[in-house]
């Protein structure tokens, strides 16, 4: 009998074993598979334009990776989030503790400049963090009103335009953020774990697990995430403003391309179709150049202080590489620096560049206009058509008049946006590297 009820235990236990193994096995399927369909809806969504994609559909992922901002819906997700930004919060707080450390102890020329180097970068970061933070309200506005595709969404050259700039976009993006991670792999691959600045310490000693330090490093490189998904906002937003003028340029050109057909018919048997058609033609697009520029010089009040911080972080980042790379040459530690350096450049010009295409929308909307051959349709001779007449002269006449009223981006009220900053920022730079080498010898 013992033996029978050993022999019926043994059996029941293995069959249990048996139980969890193939309830482990459907897991792995059931959650392979639900991973499998994730992937593959989002990659639809990604690569397929509807006039309900969101332009920003990648960005709002990586602004909650990158602790840039995310929407709470209770005090729990709150308390999350706080926490996950804390994490990034103890990465400054060690480097303002290596700071302090540097100026009350002797260190060489090399650890002073990499430390200093990461606070003014930080800094940077916090400050384009809270300038964004402060006006996400505005922003949510703007990309509401970009989202929003009913603008000549029957038009098959606008959809495709749209829909090349949204998967173009995505892939950009995608492939941005995969150059950040490989960077963050290097990073903590090379200098983290090699070089003691970037490491964690305590009173000048480094801590002593591995593990830790992996981390560290990660979430030191997380901050270059924050800095290039900060400007990705701010650049995407301009791009897609210039894709809906572009969209509004070439709508209005149709019309010029109409009225140059109209040529073919006489003035006096085609002059009452010409005034009712144009009028109804006119009036979609001459609400839709109001709303851009209203939303523009709303945009203003966002690119403003981030130019601002783009422009001084990089001459002070850049003046700290250049230092580096003239006192210790270039090496596999400072090939980071001289990254950062072509980083830093590439988005002060991508930025100074939308900005000149944005700015000059009255001018371009206005040459636009003399195309359509007003020459030969600035008079009327019937009179029930006088209404409408007045109305499309008015309406020339007003954004001819304002033609050279462009939109003005400043560094925060401190000069104009322009590739000539970009030009000065280059010519700077190139001095201050000049005068370093010189130094060095």
């Amino acid at each position: 009998m013992d033996q029978m009820d050993g022999e019926l235990d043994s059996s029941s236990e293995a069959g249990s074993e048996c139980q969890k193994v193939k309830l482990k096995i459907l897991f792995k399927m059931y959650l392979t598979q639900l991973l499998a369909k994730k992937r593959a809806k989002f990659l639809y969504r990604i690569s397929h334009y509807t006039e309900r994609s969101d332009f920003f559909i990648i960005q709002r992922y990586f602004e909650k990776i990158y602790a840039l901002h995310y929407t709470a819906r209770g005090w729990r997700d709150r308390t999350l989030w706080y926490l996950y930004r804390a994490l990034y919060g103890l990465i400054y707080l060690s480097y303002i503790y290596k700071t302090y450390w540097v100026v009350h102890h002797s260190q060489d020329s090399f650890s002073s400049a990499n430390i200093f180097g990461v606070m003014w970068f930080f800094s940077a970061v916090i400050l384009r963090v809270v300038i964004l933070e402060w006006h996400y309200p505005l922003m949510e506005r703007l990309q509401h009103f970009l989202n929003d595709h009913s603008y000549q969404r029957r038009n098959p050259w606008t959809m495709a335009k749209r829909a090349e700039f949204y998967r173009r976009t995505n892939r950009v993006i995608l492939a941005v953020m995969a150059i950040n991670f490989v960077e963050i792999v290097c990073f903590t691959a090379t200098n983290v774990m090699k070089l003691e600045d970037f490491m964690l310490r305590w009173r000048g000693e480094i801590v002593s697990s591995r593990l830790v330090q992996i981390v560290y490093g990660v979430l030191t490189m997380g901050w270059g995430g924050m800095y290039c998904m900060g400007f990705m906002v701010c650049y995407l937003l301009m791009c897609i403003f210039n894709v809906e003028v572009d969209i509004l340029l070439h709508s209005l050109e149709d019309i010029g391309r109409g009225v140059r057909s109209e040529k073919r018919l006489g003035f006096e048997d085609g002059e009452d179709i010409f005034w009712n058609n144009i009028v109804h033609q006119l009036r979609p697009h001459m609400e839709r150049l109001e709303e851009l520029f209203v939303h523009l010089q709303q945009l203003k009040t966002v690119i403003g202080p981030i130019a601002f911080v783009q422009y001084y972080s990089t001459y002070l980042v850049i003046a700290d590489c250049c230092f580096i790379l003239a006192s210790h040459g270039l090496s596999s530690f400072s090939i980071v620096y001289l990254i950062s350096m072509v980083v830093f450049l590439t988005e002060f010009f991508f930025l100074c560049h939308s900005v000149e295409s944005l700015r000059d929308l009255k001018p371009r909307v206005s040459s636009a206009l003399y195309d359509f051959d007003w020459m030969l349709r600035m008079r009327c001779s019937n009179e029930r058509q006088m209404p409408q007449y007045r109305h499309v002269r008015r309406t020339f006449l007003l954004i001819t008049a304002h033609s050279d009223q462009a939109i003005r981006f400043s560094f925060a009220g401190i000069g104009e946006i322009s590739m000539n900053s970009f030009a000065q920022l280059l010519e700077r730079s190139y001095s201050m590297l000049t005068f370093l080498l010189q130094f060095a010898k």
